[in-house]
This record gives structure tokens, sequence and C-alpha cells, in this order.
């Protein structure tokens, strides 16, 4: 979606005339990051919320309306210490089930460390069929935060985005790269349209074995993908880079930091 700069309800109603005709059953629905307000710098202290607010209450009831997981992208989380770069995670019974706050924050042009704390917790979430992973934007150049998220059982990765036009192609290298050395699903869901940036969508689902399997174009859009999760099990069983790791020279350590 082209995120409306600081604008809340102009926002949800684009959210909800894209999914007009969302399929009654789809698994999750993807939103890009900072999806409510983009980087509104000016009024990002007074615009923050806690995960009690009006934005996430609003995908709670999509949730419900919808009966669909929502990855919900990013928002500016108020929280006692500050504000995180956080993505809300909700089930279909509109039930927040998880969160992960943005670990690694971009310095250039929009400099996120003037806006946002850094988190400090793997984006991992276990439910009663699986664990998948969440990451933020500037977080896929990292490789051993999504390796040490495999290596603790995600089978599948979501990385919802802002990320400009001019380095388009880093994102759809990067979020290939990230599904192939880790063979898994990986969801990347960036924003059209412009503020001070220009963004070229290129939203993508990937396989595995680095096939993308579904592609957005530079417009606003809900494009739908049905994926095999047995196709990770036949990756790693035709080529086991799991099984062949050397503990010794590969081990990532258990410390973020």
């Amino acid at each position: 979606m082209d995120v409306a700069l600081g604008d809340k309800e102009k926002n949800k109603e684009k959210i909800l005339h894209l999914t007009e005709n969302l399929p009654d059953d789809c698994d999750f629905l993807v939103l890009p990051e900072l999806w409510n307000i983009g980087y509104d710098r000016e009024h990002i202290k007074e615009k923050a919320e806690t995960l009690n607010g009006e934005s996430v209450d609003f995908l709670k009831k999509l949730a419900r309306d919808k009966s669909v997981n929502i990855i919900g992208g990013s928002i500016a989380e108020l929280y006692e210490n500050g504000i995180y770069n956080t993505m809300p995670m909700i089930n279909r019974n509109g039930e927040l089930m998880a969160r992960y706050r943005k670990v690694h924050l971009f310095p250039l042009v929009i400099d996120e460390p003037s806006l946002f704390k850094e988190g400090d917790e793997w984006g991992l979430y276990s439910d009663d069929t699986m664990t998948f992973g969440a990451m933020i934007c500037y977080d896929l150049r990292f490789p051993a935060f999504c390796r040490n998220m495999a290596l603790r059982g995600a089978s599948l990765l979501f990385v919802p985005a802002q990320w400009p036009e001019a380095r388009i192609h880093h994102y759809q290298t990067l979020l290939q790269a990230r599904a192939i050395e880790n063979q898994m699903h990986v969801i990347g869901v960036n924003r059209c349209g412009s503020d001070f940036v220009d963004y070229s969508g290129g939203s993508m689902v990937i396989s595995p074995n680095g096939t993308i399997l579904a592609e957005c174009g530079r417009e606003e859009e809900l494009r739908i993908c049905e994926i095999d999760m047995e196709d990770r099990r036949s990756m790693r069983k035709m080529i086991p880079v799991f099984h062949d790791r050397r503990n010794i020279l590969d081990e990532i350590d258990d410390n973020l930091f």
C-alpha cells in the first residue's frame, strides 16, 4: 500500500478497501512497516500509541471480521521508556499473540536511532502448528539474525518494510538470499508511493529454493499466494545445510549482543 504520511484514518481506509475481497480461507494478512503513519518524523511522538491503542484495535477488529491472522507491519509503539518500531501479531480471534520490536535501526536519511529505541529480542512466535520469524526492513541485512531464528525452528519468515526505490534490488536479492540460505519461505511486504522518499513496492513470496512464487508491482494491490510448507522439508533433505553445519565454526552465539 501507499502509506499516507501521518494520516491514520486514510491508511485504515486503504486497508479496508484493499481487503474487501480477501478470500475466506486466508491464513495470514501481511502489512508494510509503519502502515498507520509512515515516517512522520515531526509528529511521531504525539502519534505513537501503545499496543492497546486505536491502530492495534483496528487490526484486532479486522482480524475478527476477516477471520485471518494479521502480521501488522509495524507501528510506532509508545512504551514507558520510549518509542519502538513494533510489529503486532494478531490471531484470527482478534487477540494480540506476540509483538516484535525492530532490533536494527536504519541510520541514514530517516535516522531511526533518533526516533526509536532498539528492540532486544528475536521475532519468534509459535502456535499449535508452526514457528515463524519476523524481521522489519533493515533487519534483513543481518544474516546471522535470521539464521538464529531458523536454528530455533522458524519455518516461515515475514519481512514488512519501507524499502526505498533507490535500493530495491538489494531488498529483492536479500529476501531471496535469506530464503535460500535458511531453506524457508520468506514473505516480504514493502510499501509503494512516496513521501520524502520514493518507494517501488515489489512485495514478494519466495520459496525455500529461492523461487519467486508471487510478486507485486509498483501500485497498491492485494496479492494472494498459497505455499506448501512441505517444500522446506524437501529442500533441507535434498541439500542438508543444517545437518552439515560445523557447530564450532558455524555456531551463532545465543546472546543477541
